[in-house]
């Protein structure tokens, strides 16, 4: 195996930690051999950088995934014989066998090394004895997830969290609650049973709808419609049910609607229903998520959720859906008008799964979680935005809304804001979404949908389940470097710059999003009066 010079690539540095948690060039570092060859060559390569030690002692091997950007390897991290999680390390190399981007999410070397000296220097007795064990951990669990009754525990794993920078010896418990629906990932402190922390992983949306193509708002161009309106059948579409298996289920390669009760069965295949029946929702759910992965692999996926994903079409009552990471399945709620009855929420909703599919875990990060929602609406409107009338384009949701909205026209939200980062950042995943979907419905306008659609799906190969705003812009900026040579660099980066998530260089880095209040005192003192 030959190794060859490392080129000087732009990094970004993980200000908590203060290790370089990305780097990225064209030819980041050249070498021969097997994906895992280059990548344990790279990582040696660059340890200093990364702060890893060069031996590779605490990194795993795990796998090399293939997708539309070349080879993907990817490494745990493991301290005393367990994992660390949330710690992985991941090196892409492009289809000429040169690496172009490391991301690195694992404990740096100085803080495992002061792990092991501190569990050296701890009594072996007092440890054992103070350990939780597993049925402790699981009760402490179902306490912190806020429901006694109507739990069921779905994994539990004794491993590291990285608490305050450093490996926590840590129960990680994940719990199911039905009342109300959720999904709590908790790490428990081993020693003492305190909470590091407990995330839901349910990925939901608030406003629920669904019908036709992509609904009856849009397709009749009348935004006085209401959920008990009579619908009349030019709303209505006859389309073609794709391979479905003989069973007379609605069951084929990308969607399978097994988890709903009583579902429907026509052994002739012919389901011919409207909204008044409880099937023309199976109906909804199978056509839109069978022809969005279709479109997925016609632009060169073919590794992005194309298998089937089991689908509940009325599995709650609240006007509320979610896509489960554990189970891998889709919940649509019938508050309002029935969820899914209205194909932008269907869509969005599988936006979660095929994150979910091409970076497990991802939404980590508060910011994560708003790309997720972001994301979810951007598919959704761009899948849709062709078809539908002008003033609807910008928007999602909008046969969901007629139940709570008093936009014109009635949506769940829109891409068209003019939110900035970091001045608009309010902590509800979903408003702050619509900052990313904004930066990504630019960027259709600019460059058309097909190659946008492209872009987006891809740098999601590269992100990490902590990935910030900025994380992911750099991903776009890096993804259309390998796709399109970099030709759209300057319209992308723009987009990010104007909305305050890259710093202006032209500006000294400054941010265009920064609050007025959180500029220099002598700024401050220009403020005019009366604002």
């Amino acid at each position: 195996m030959t190794k060859k010079r490392t080129l000087a690539a732009p990094r970004a540095v993980d200000p908590v930690r203060k290790v370089t948690k990305r780097l990225s060039a064209p030819k980041l570092v050249t070498a021969k051999g097997t994906p895992r060859q280059i990548a344990d060559a790279a990582l040696k390569r660059l340890a200093s950088k990364l702060k890893i030690d060069p031996k590779l002692a605490d990194l795993k091997y795990e796998k090399v995934r293939e997708t539309i950007l070349g080879k993907h390897v990817t490494y745990q991290q493991y301290h005393a014989g367990k994992p660390v999680s949330g710690a992985w390390i991941r090196v892409d190399i492009d289809k000429d066998g040169h690496v172009y981007n490391v991301t690195n999410d694992v404990v740096p070397m100085p803080a495992m090394n002061a792990a092991r000296k501190r569990a050296a220097a701890a009594p072996a007795r007092a440890v054992a004895r103070e350990q939780l064990t597993e049925r402790e951990a699981v009760d402490l669990a179902i306490a912190s997830a806020g429901a006694a009754k109507e739990t069921e525990i779905l994994s539990k794993e004794l491993c590291y969290f990285q608490s305050g920078g450093t490996p926590t010896l840590a129960w990680k418990v994940i719990v199911q609650t039905r009342k109300p629906a959720a999904e709590w990932k908790i790490y428990l402190d081993a020693a003492n049973g305190d909470v590091l922390s407990r995330n839901n992983l349910l990925k939901q949306v608030t406003g629920k709808g669904r019908v036709f193509d992509p609904n009856p708002v849009a397709v009749l161009n009348d935004t006085s419609l209401k959920d008990k309106s009579p619908i009349p059948m030019t709303a209505y579409t006859e389309v073609e049910l794709r391979d479905l298996k003989s069973s007379g289920f609605l069951d084929g390669p990308y969607v399978s609607t097994k988890n709903t009760p009583n579902r429907v069965k026509r052994t002739n295949r012919r389901f011919l229903f409207t909204r008044a029946d409880r099937a023309f929702k199976e109906v909804m759910v199978y056509f839109h998520i069978d022809r969005a992965q279709r479109y997925i692999q016609e632009l060169g996926f073919n590794n992005a959720l194309n298998h089937s994903i089991s689908v509940h079409i009325d599995g709650q009552t609240d006007d509320n859906s979610f896509y489960s990471p554990t189970t891998k399945a889709l919940t649509f709620g019938t508050g309002g008008v029935d969820d899914a009855e209205d194909a932008e929420i269907i869509l969005h909703e599988y936006g979660h799964a095929l994150q979910d599919d091409q970076l497990p875990g991802f939404g980590a990060s508060k910011e994560g979680k708003a790309m997720g929602e972001g994301f979810g609406d951007y598919l959704a409107a761009s899948f849709f935005a062709d078809v539908k009338p002008q003033a609807m384009r910008p928007t999602v949701g909008n046969w969901d809304a007629v139940s709570y909205s008093g936009a014109e026209p009635p949506c769940l939200r829109r891409l068209d804001s003019n939110k900035k980062y970091p001045k608009d950042i309010n902590g509800e995943e979903h408003d702050d979404g619509e900052i990313w979907s904004s930066c990504l419905w630019e960027i259709r306008a600019a460059l058309g949908r097909r190659t946008s659609d492209k872009l987006v799906l891809a740098h999601h190969f590269l992100l990490t389940p902590q990935a910030t705003f900025e994380d992911g812009a750099n991903a776009l900026l890096t993804t259309d470097t390998q796709l399109n040579k970099g030709q759209n660099q300057e319209t992308i980066r723009g987009v990010f710059v104007r909305r305050g998530i890259l710093p202006n260089k032209g500006r000294k880095g400054r941010r265009a999003g920064v609050p007025f209040a959180e500029t220099s005192p002598r700024a401050r003192r220009r403020r005019p009066s009366g604002r």
